[in-house]
């Protein structure tokens, strides 16, 4: 089970899968996201992006659980990504 977090101050020490949701800079540009992995801060993998968001944040849980890494930080400062609208993956399903 992947830790989400909401707030860079509950961060773990450590490696972070890190989802950065954003609107592009047009009043009508869609919101898209990047996917990075960091740790202590500095950058250790960037994937191709941007992306659709849903797709973003499950190419983040994905990498995360491949890689053994126990937290994404979901960066969305502009609350565009809510909790309602994330994908849901269901480990009890098999």
């Amino acid at each position: 089970m992947k830790r989400i977090v909401e707030h860079r101050s509950a961060l773990p020490f450590g490696t972070v899968v890190e989802v950065h949701v954003r609107r592009g800079p047009v009043a009508d540009a869609p919101v898209l996201a990047t996917v990075n992995v960091t740790r202590f801060k500095l950058d250790l993998e960037s994937f191709a992006g941007p992306l659709p968001v849903a797709d973003a944040f499950l190419q983040a849980l994905a990498y995360a659980e491949q890689a053994g890494i126990a937290c994404a930080w979901i960066d969305d400062p502009d609350g565009l990504f809510p909790p309602e609208k994330r994908p849901v993956h269901d480990v009890t399903v098999s």
